[in-house]
């Protein structure tokens, strides 16, 4: 299992526009990819799960990924997140 913490810096947090962005580059990957926000636990892939952690600027947000392929998704997904969020 890869986990990595990520600091939320766009002003708008993980709204829409950057969810639908992140569960594209999620998906691309086979292992399971969730994000968790305190006790919340949202299924990285879906834009709708995304959503309902209300991640804002300023929110740490922890990514846990498991399978085949989760060292490249997590190296992959750190730089989206920089990027991106």
């Amino acid at each position: 299992m890869e986990q990595f913490d990520f600091i939320v810096q766009t002003p708008v947090g993980i709204h829409a526009r950057p969810a639908m962005l992140l569960a594209k580059e999620a998906a691309r990957f086979r292992s399971r990819i969730q994000i968790q926000k305190g006790d919340l636990k949202a299924n990285a892939k879906n834009m709708a799960s995304l959503l309902t952690l209300r991640a804002y600027q300023g929110d740490e947000v922890t990514f846990l990924i498991e399978g085949e392929d989760e060292q490249e998704a997590a190296e992959a997904l750190q730089i989206f997140c920089s990027n991106n969020l």
